[in-house]
């Protein structure tokens, strides 16, 4: 039976393999998990170094932008997920109604720039960083204190290792306070993720989905989950989360500003495969118990099965986990877990009745396999005491056979078969 069982096994993998490219399909042209960053702020630079070579002086000139972040960040997204389906394959998306607003002070700009270097306040610029801009839903523009400021494509940083988009902040010196609040319009699948930013970062994010799985570095504070969505809050404060609010270097910057993420996971529209996998790691075990279950029945039995038999039913307890898989892509799994544990207690009860010549001693057959097949339900759905019921079982199983089989010549059954009833 293990044989059939890991090609059913390799079926599975292929589903799965087909249920994720679906949602990569879908992801392709929608928008994939998104993760937002911003607002940062770049302002370019020249200084001047001197080296000496061979006795003489040089003076060279390099330019560098610093990257600011700000002192305060609030972020309010509000999700609305909607079902996309690619064959029979259902993939839930969203489309994100993102606020932004930071405020920055004039200590935000101290002690990153080189004494006496060139500061061009005029070029300075503001960037969002969106991991895959395909979902932005229209054009963005940014309030800069009072006036607007239109986004432009990338990120305009001279990294070029994130994607996003930038806008020029106009500004004529340095501010004595920098207010910049932006909406963003966002389609994304599976994930909504943001970076904290701010010296103290405020997150709310809203949503109809039932189901949400909060991961990242830093879970919420508040939550609140129901049949109608959920609504979660996030507060975190810079020193929780390992890096300064100021660079020299957009380059050092770079690579940290989405390092320490948080966010909500959408995307479960493949549950049921996790369960159909659990399952079949209990195979053996139930294969074998169902077996067990005809041998101790033989053993008071008039009737003796041939060893044909015996692979007939095992076949029919291995297709369970096939029909199990097939249905569950259509009907969802606990109606899938019914319909083929019972046409699979049916076919196996019938065969019983035929093969012992006996309807009482198949509806007793009927109903062990029946509470075989509820256990194996139930270790399904209690992951956490899934061992413990297993263990139980097993235990249980061992004593009901020594108990059933307690008078048993086990000599004479060798020698003559099974001892009549």
């Amino acid at each position: 039976m293990v044989v059939p069982l890991f090609f059913i096994s390799l079926a599975l993998d292929g589903r799965e393999e087909r249920a994720a490219g679906a949602a990569s399909d879908v992801a392709s042209g929608w928008g994939t998990a998104q993760v937002v960053a911003g607002p940062v702020v770049f302002v370019p630079y020249e200084y001047k170094v001197e080296t000496v070579v061979d006795g003489k002086t040089l003076v060279s000139t390099h330019r560098e932008e610093a990257a600011v972040l700000p002192t305060s960040l609030a972020i309010d997204a509000k999700a609305n997920v909607e079902t996309r389906w690619r064959g029979i394959f259902e993939v839930p998306v969203y489309r994100s109604a993102i606020g932004l607003k930071a405020v920055y002070t004039r200590a935000s700009f101290n002690n990153l720039f080189p004494q006496d270097a060139a500061i061009f306040w005029n070029e300075a610029y503001v960037s969002v960083l969106v991991s895959d801009p395909r979902g932005l839903d229209s054009n963005v523009s940014m309030r800069v204190n009072d006036h607007m400021a239109v986004f432009e494509p990338g990120i305009g940083s001279m990294s070029k290792s994130a994607s996003g988009i930038h806008a020029p902040l106009g500004l004529a010196g340095l501010p004595q306070t920098l207010r910049l609040q932006a909406d963003i319009g966002l389609r994304g699948s599976r994930e909504l993720s943001f970076a904290p930013l701010g010296e103290q970062t405020l997150a709310h994010v809203r949503s109809g989905w039932p189901d949400p799985s909060f991961f990242g570095n830093f879970l919420p504070a508040e939550r609140k989950v129901g049949e109608k969505g959920f609504t979660a809050a996030w507060s975190v404060p810079y020193l929780a989360r390992g890096y300064a609010q100021g660079f020299g270097s957009a380059t050092d910057a770079m690579p940290l500003l989405s390092s320490s993420n948080f966010g909500v996971r959408f995307y479960q529209p493949v549950g049921f495969y996790q369960l159909v996998e659990r399952s079949l790691k209990y195979a053996i075990l139930f294969v074998g118990l169902s077996l067990l279950v005809f041998f101790v029945t033989e053993l008071v039995s008039v009737k003796r099965l041939h060893v044909m038999q015996y692979a007939l039913i095992g076949a029919a307890q291995v297709l369970f986990y096939l029909l199990l898989l097939s249905f569950a892509e259509h009907i969802g799994f606990g109606l899938s877990y019914l319909a083929a544990a019972a046409a699979t207690i049916a076919m196996t009860a019938a065969y019983a009745a035929s093969a012992f010549k006996s309807y009482p001693r198949a509806a007793v057959l009927a109903v062990l396999l029946g509470t075989l097949y509820a256990l194996l339900y139930v270790i399904l759905r209690q992951e956490d005491y899934a061992l413990l019921i297993g263990a139980l079982l097993l235990f249980f199983a061992l004593g009901a056979t020594m108990f059933a089989t307690r008078k048993v010549d086990w000599y004479r059954v060798a020698a003559s078969g099974p001892q009549p009833s």
